[in-house]
């Protein structure tokens, strides 16, 4: 059996408040173009989107955000994000997406001499695939002094410990269910192998 492999390291694997929207005043309709082409911070891996509303005096009266985007199977999807009731508070969602399309206000009544401004994002947890699937296997390609978590809707898979030798293969063959994410820390850079939602690529 083939299985796909995904490369990730710890400098694609932090989150980004501001990723797809930078700081604007919150409005009713389409934010535009998504900021970096609507990419996730390491291709081929999908992550929930963020946002953070901040007051600007009297608060606008609040409504939604709306994403819509693809997942590591290309196939659109979409959310609906509440922005907290407390000021510069992050919201983050539930659904991963690979990519971000359109982001949309719904529902916002702005009070015009004071508006609120949003910023939207990612977070840092990548999932490599979703759905169902085989962690085959992982190489360590840079030693690093911090722990790499690898979990599934489940929980946590395993915790691969610090300072691992460079050209070390753990070997897993265990199934998953929901999704595959992969939590690095330290300048960590590992590469996956794995069957699920996306057969064959490489992040980078």
């Amino acid at each position: 059996m083939g299985y796909g492999r995904s490369r990730l390291s710890a400098a694609t694997a932090v989150a980004s408040t501001n990723r797809f929207v930078t700081s604007t005043n919150m409005k009713v309709g389409d934010y535009g173009a998504p900021a970096n082409a609507g990419a996730m911070p390491a291709a081929g891996t999908a992550r929930h989107v963020t946002i953070t509303r901040t007051f600007n005096a009297a608060a606008d009266t609040p409504g939604t955000i709306l994403v819509t985007g693809t997942n590591l199977l290309g196939q659109v999807i979409t959310e609906t994000l509440t922005p907290s009731a407390v000021d510069a508070t992050l919201v983050e969602g539930t659904k991963w997406f690979a990519s971000v399309t359109a982001v949309e206000g719904i529902g916002w009544v702005i009070v015009a001499a004071a508006n609120d401004t949003i910023v939207v994002g990612c977070g840092a947890t990548a999932v490599v695939a979703h759905g169902t699937g085989t962690l085959h296997g992982i190489q360590i390609n840079t030693t690093a002094a911090g722990t790499i978590t690898i979990a599934d809707s489940g929980g946590t898979i395993a915790v691969l410990p610090v300072s691992v030798a460079v050209g070390t293969f753990y070997l897993w063959d265990v199934n998953f269910s929901g999704y595959l994410s992969v939590a690095l820390a330290a300048a960590s850079d590992i590469t996956i192998l794995h069957s699920g939602s996306q057969p064959d690529y490489a992040t980078a």
